[in-house]
């Protein structure tokens, strides 16, 4: 059965590699293992084993490959990388190989020739992945945005589209949605719509904001077909990055 390696550490749980695992997981290919050297930080001269950044970055990317599909093993191993990695692919047959590592300069193990000695030791693909480094309260994830262009004056039922749109939205359940007034703006009609001085324009551009993972999106998207009769719709991919650290309230 097919089965690949994946070598990665402080690069864990960036998107890169979790887009890879999912293509392979659609294509069947849903063995994995993962092996992280070991980060145990050095006190008064000594290794203090009882704390690992890389066991919670190991445990955390279990549990993420796995909610797509990804039958996953992982590992954590205490020698130098580049004779572990050495001493895995002696022991074990991967049909592929996909090293993860910090991009360019923030990389230790580029400059070591890990690549480069990977390849020497195995017949299959290998394919390197660069992750950017992200705080430890960082969660990044694929999404899709819904971007919305209608008129201020736009009405359903009497009730301004636009406000229509997020009752709609709130009821579906989706995380959130934002409206957001223009100052001027042009459309099918070609006709400019401005806030400036004496044009008291009453249809002023409005654009309203979702962002939710696809399938949800998908699903409210009928919705808006049936109450978008005159705008535009857009859909777009795109990578989420929150930051929150747990000192803030």
């Amino acid at each position: 059965m097919s089965r690949y390696l994946i070598v990665a550490n402080r690069a864990l749980g960036g998107v890169p590699l979790l887009d890879e695992v999912q293509r392979r997981v659609n294509a069947g290919r849903r063995e994995c293992h993962i092996l992280v050297p070991a980060e145990r930080p050095v006190v008064d001269g000594a290794v203090d084993a009882s704390v690992d950044p890389a066991e919670e970055r190991l445990d955390a990317e279990v549990e993420r490959l796995t909610a797509i599909g990804a039958v996953v093993t992982g590992e954590v191993v205490d020698g130098d990388v580049l004779v572990e990695v050495e001493s895995i692919l002696a022991a074990e047959r991967f049909d592929e190989v996909l090293v993860s590592t910090m991009p360019g300069g923030l990389s230790n193990w580029l400059p070591r020739g890990l690549m480069e000695r990977v390849r020497e030791l195995v017949d299959v693909p290998v394919l390197h992945l660069s992750s950017p480094a992200g705080l430890p309260a960082r969660m990044t994830t694929r999404a899709v945005r819904v971007t919305v262009y209608v008129g201020e004056s736009d009405r359903v039922d009497g009730r301004p589209l636009y406000t229509e749109i997020v009752h709609r939205a709130r009821a579906a359940d989706l995380a959130g949605a934002t409206v957001v007034r223009g100052l001027e703006g042009f459309g099918a009609s070609q006709i400019v719509h401005t806030t400036r001085l004496l044009t008291f324009s009453e249809d002023l551009p409005v654009v309203i904001t979702i962002v939710d993972p696809p399938d949800r999106i998908d699903a409210f998207l009928p919705e808006l077909d049936r109450l978008v009769a005159g705008g535009l719709v857009v859909r777009e991919e795109l990578e989420v990055i929150k930051y929150a650290s747990p000192d803030r309230p």
